[in-house]
C-alpha cells in the first residue's frame, strides 16, 4: 500500500502529515522523534545533511549551509554556491523533501509516492512550478500545490461548519499569507489574498541580531557585522533562540561565550520584549497593509469577518496576536499547533481531494500592449478555471507580426511584473495600422497552467502556448533528479 501525505516545505521548518485510518490527521515524526524538520541543508565532507543535523553545525560551517531556500524560489540567476558547486533551489529543496519522504516511510512503514505540497498564497507562477519541480526531483508524484492558508483552513474542519467568512493568517519563517474564505455547506471558497514573500521569523531573526550588534558595539567599539560568518551564524542562533523566549519571558539574556575569541570578548546582553517590540516595530507595521489589500479585494471590511485562524509558528509573538485582535476585535483560533496545521491540512487535501475548495487567481494574467502597458486579461481574484479574452490590432502599416509578451502581476507597467512568456502570431495579411484584428485567449486551470491562444480574424489563423511555468527544462530535471539520488544516498 502506498500513503499519500501532505508536505509543508517551510521556510524555517517543514512538515509531513498524512490521513490515519480512522479519518484523522497525523504528523510523522522524523528520524529524530521531532514533528518538524529544519529547512536546512549542509555539506560536510561526503555527508549531506539536512534537518536537526545540519542546523546543529551551522555555526561552525557556514559557508556550506543553506538557510531559507524557499525565498529564492524561482528568483532568476540564484544559485546556493557551496565548496565550488552551484545548487538551485529545487536541488536543495528537493533534499528537504527527500528527507521528509524517508523518514515518513521509515516511521509508517510505507512507501510514499503521492503528495500535496504547500505553497505561500502570494506565489507567482513561477514560485509554484518551481516547488513542483522540486518535489519531482525528489521522486515524488506531486498532486497538487496547495495555498498554505488554505491547508490551514481544512486542518481546522471548518468546512464542517454552515456559513462563515474566515481570514487564515499565515505568518511562517519567511513569508506572511494572509488569504480569506467563505465557508458554505461543506465547500471553501478563496475570496482573495494578500501578503508579503520578504516578511517571516528570519527578519525578527535579522532585527534581533542587528540590536546585539549595536549594544556590543557600544560597549566595545567593535561591529560584529565585520567579525566574519562564523560570528554571523553564532549570532543569528542566539538572537532566533532570543525571539523564541520573548514569546513567553519579558526579558531574556542573551549570552555567546567568545564571540571574539582572539579578544577573549563574551556577548552577554538582556533584552526585554517591549525593547524587542519597539525594535521590530517596522516589521510589525508591515502586516497591516497585507490584511487591508486582502478584505479590499474580497470587498469586505474586518468586521465582517467570523474567525481568524493562526497559522506559522511565527504567530506565537504575543504581539502579532495583540495586532490582530486589533485590526478584527476578536482572538484568534490557534488551538492546533501552528507549526503543523499546514501539513495536516494539506493531508486532509492528498486523502480527500480538493474538490471542496474553489481557487481564485492570486495574481493577475494579462499582455504587453503598446507603449509598453500592461493589459490583464484574467483579473487578479477570478475563480479558476476561467477563460478570457480580447480584441487587439495592429499598429503600424503592414504589420504582419504580433508579439505578446505574457506577465502576471498588477503594475501598470509591464516590465514591472513577472514575464512568462509569449504568444507570437505571424502572418497577418498587410494592411493599414488598426485594421487587422487578433483576438488574444487566456484558458487559466485550477492548478495554475495557462493556456494562450492568439488567432487572426481575417484568416482564422491561430498560434497557441502552454505555460506551466516550468524553470527547468526536461533535460535539466533528469540531470537535477539524478544529481539529488545520488546525494540523497549520503543523507545523515
Amino acid at each position: 500500500m502506498e500513503f499519500k501525505v501532505g508536505i509543508d516545505l517551510g521556510t524555517t521548518n517543514s512538515a509531513a502529515a498524512y490521513v490515519d485510518f480512522d479519518g484523522r490527521p497525523e504528523i510523522i515524526p522524523n528520524a529524530d522523534g521531532e514533528n518538524t524538520t529544519p529547512s536546512v541543508v549542509a555539506f560536510d565532507g561526503d555527508a549531506v545533511l539536512v534537518g536537526r543535523t545540519a542546523l546543529a553545525q551551522a555555526a561552525a560551517n557556514p559557508e556550506a549551509t543553506v538557510h531559507a531556500i524557499k525565498r529564492h524560489m524561482a528568483e532568476r540567476g540564484f544559485a546556493a554556491r557551496v565548496r565550488g558547486s552551484l545548487y538551485s533551489p529545487q536541488e536543495i529543496s528537493a533534499l528537504i523533501l527527500k528527507k521528509l519522504k524517508q523518514d515518513a516511510e521509515l516511521a509508517i512503514g510505507q512507501p510514499i509516492e503521492e503528495a500535496v505540497i504547500t505553497a505561500p498564497a502570494h506565489f507567482n507562477t513561477a514560485q509554484r512550478a518551481a516547488t513542483r519541480e522540486a518535489g519531482e526531483i525528489a521522486g515524488l508524484n506531486v498532486k497538487r500545490i496547495l495555498d498554505e492558508p488554505a491547508a490551514a483552513a481544512l486542518a481546522y474542519r471548518l468546512n464542517e461548519a454552515d456559513r462563515l467568512t474566515i481570514i487564515v493568517f499565515d505568518l511562517g519563517g519567511g513569508t506572511l499569507d494572509i488569504s480569506i474564505l467563505r465557508v458554505a455547506r461543506g465547500r471553501f471558497s478563496v475570496l482573495s489574498t494578500g501578503g508579503d514573500n520578504l516578511l517571516g521569523g528570519t527578519d525578527f531573526d535579522e532585527h534581533v541580531l542587528r540590536l546585539l550588534c549595536r549594544r556590543f558595539q557600544e560597549q566595545t567599539k567593535l561591529d560584529l557585522l565585520e567579525a566574519g560568518p562564523v560570528v554571523r551564524e553564532r549570532l543569528r542562533e542566539a538572537a532566533e533562540d532570543a525571539k523564541k523566549k520573548l514569546s513567553f519571558k519579558d526579558k531574556v539574556r542573551v549570552s555567546v561565550p567568545f564571540i571574539i575569541p582572539e579578544k577573549a570578548l563574551n556577548l552577554d546582553i538582556s533584552i526585554t520584549r517591549a525593547e524587542f517590540e519597539a525594535e521590530c516595530r517596522p516589521l510589525f507595521d508591515r502586516m497591516v497593509s497585507p490584511v487591508n489589500e486582502a478584505l479590499h479585494y474580497a470587498k469586505l471590511t474586518a468586521g465582517d469577518v467570523d474567525q481568524v485562524i493562526f497559522s506559522g509558528g511565527s504567530t506565537r509573538m504575543p504581539r502579532v496576536r495583540e495586532l490582530v485582535a486589533e485590526i478584527f476585535g476578536k482572538q484568534p483560533l490557534c488551538r492546533i499547533n501552528p507549526d503543523e496545521c499546514v501539513a495536516m491540512g494539506a493531508a486532509i487535501a492528498a486523502a480527500e481531494g480538493t474538490t471542496r475548495v474553489t481557487f481564485k487567481a492570486s495574481r493577475s494574467l494579462g499582455v504587453e500592449v503598446s507603449g509598453g502597458t500592461f493589459s490583464p486579461l484574467i483579473e487578479r481574484g477570478s475563480t479558476l478555471p476561467t477563460v478570457a479574452g480580447e480584441s487587439f490590432t495592429t499598429s503600424f502599416d503592414g504589420q504582419t507580426v504580433i508579439s505578446f509578451p505574457i506577465y502576471q502581476g498588477e503594475d501598470q507597467r509591464a516590465e514591472r511584473n513577472m514575464l512568462l512568456g509569449e504568444v507570437v502570431i505571424d502572418g497577418i495579411e498587410p494592411a493599414p495600422a488598426g485594421k487587422a484584428k487578433v483576438n488574444v485567449t487566456f484558458e487559466m486551470s485550477t492548478e495554475g497552467t495557462l493556456k494562450a491562444v492568439a488567432q487572426d480574424v481575417r484568416t482564422g489563423k491561430q498560434i497557441s502556448t502552454v505555460l506551466e511555468g516550468s524553470i527547468m527544462s526536461d533535460t535539466e530535471r533528469r540531470a537535477a533528479t539524478e544529481r539529488i539520488d545520488k546525494l540523497a544516498r549520503k543523507i545523515e
